[in-house]
């Protein structure tokens, strides 16, 4: 089983309580029996400041 999201690819992060936001894939692993995926994501685009997290992949949609 191969990872639905490639490396830098631009996903929306939609966990169903929170506004959604959009990140760029930096890497992917599975982990128990899913694929999770860590996003950088910038909170002021202006800026160059990032932070990392990891997101479920059932929390993701790829964008244009």
């Amino acid at each position: 089983m191969s990872p639905r999201f490639s490396e830098m690819n631009k996903v929306r992060v939609n966990d169903g309580e929170n506004e959604s936001y959009e990140g760029y894939v930096i890497d992917s692993q599975f982990q128990d029996g899913r694929w999770i995926y860590k996003l950088s994501i910038s909170e002021d685009p202006s800026k160059l400041e990032t932070y990392d997290n990891w997101i479920p992949e059932e929390w993701l949609e790829l964008t244009k």
